[in-house]
């Protein structure tokens, strides 16, 4: 895996994680990002286009 998928990985893994500690409105968007950003990393294993 390289370092981007892997950034997205600990994206996920974290919004997943605030899921169930946090239980506040205000961070519901944050969550929502988070898992997000961790998901299209995983997915595509860059950030800029080629």
């Amino acid at each position: 895996m390289n370092k981007v998928r892997i950034i997205g990985l600990v994206l996920l893994v974290i919004g997943l994680v605030l899921k169930y500690f946090l239980e506040s409105y205000n961070l519901s968007m944050l969550r929502g990002l988070l898992i997000g950003l961790g998901i299209g990393m995983l997915l595509t294993g860059r950030i800029k286009k080629p």
